[in-house]
């Protein structure tokens, strides 16, 4: 099993050492966060030239902040215009794939309506990324997003997306982990992975094994479903020596 692990970059720090410093502890891509405050804007020349020196790969991710689903035309054009000056860095880096957080500020519309803004958003924006050479990957999150039904619906109108599943996130509010559901329903669509651990409250990004998601049962879900693509360790700590245990811990469990 050749699966390829990752780290993301600190969006308050530089993003050309970040780049040195994921190359330098073994990983093999960069999940690369397009955030504020030094990673909302930085000089592409110079991090693609860091790339290629450092010979990471690269997943490209988007800011979750940006409110595209608010049904007011400025805003979702707005947002639509910042989500394409992300493809373009994204094609520039090289990435393959770049990914969208679904949109939940929409106060005052029920579920269905969100869902269909989120549709109607991540629809547009696919096809930009695909001028780009890109392929969006939509990821998991809370209710109404984390559930195999709403991403039946969104890959019925975005049959060219694939899944960004996040497993720590299928953790979230559930009666049992949902990571095996998605598996078994998309199977091949999914081609990214995020893993941190919490306690099924809330998104803690915990060092594995310090929630209570049981790791061993996730690696049998992943060899059986032959999964062998990019895995993020999206572990948030100041001390990085958790985000490299878990990283060793996660392989080992291969």
């Amino acid at each position: 099993m050749l699966l390829k692990t990752g780290a993301m970059n600190h969006p308050q720090k530089d993003i050309v050492n970040e780049i040195s410093w994921i190359s330098k502890n073994s990983f093999d891509f960069i999940d690369l966060t397009i955030e504020p405050t030094k990673a909302g804007r930085f000089d592409v020349a110079k991090a693609r030239k860091a790339l290629r020196d450092s010979g990471l790969g690269i997943v490209g991710h988007t800011t979750p902040f940006l409110p595209f689903a608010l049904p007011v035309s400025g805003i979702r054009h707005a947002c639509l215009k910042e989500f394409t000056r992300y493809a373009k860095i994204f094609s520039r880096l090289e990435a393959e794939y770049v990914n969208i957080h679904p949109a939940y500020n929409m106060p005052f519309h029920n579920t269905g309506e969100k869902i269909e803004a989120n549709i109607s958003f991540m629809a547009e924006f696919a096809k930009i990324v695909g001028k780009h050479d890109l392929t969006l990957i939509i990821e998991n999150f809370i209710e109404p997003f984390d559930n195999i039904q709403t991403f039946k619906r969104i890959f019925k109108r975005i049959p060219e997306a694939r899944m960004h599943l996040d497993v720590g996130h299928a953790n979230i509010m559930q009666d049992e982990n949902q990571t095996r559901a998605f598996f078994r329903e998309f199977g091949k669509k999914i081609v990214h992975l995020h893993v941190s651990d919490n306690n099924g409250a809330e998104d803690e990004h915990l060092p594995l094994g310090c929630g209570n998601i049981d790791w061993s049962e996730i690696v049998h879900i992943l060899k059986k479903n032959k999964y062998n693509r990019t895995v993020t360790l999206e572990i948030f700590s100041n001390d990085r020596d958790y985000l490299l245990l878990s990283r060793d811990k996660f392989i080992n469990l291969f």
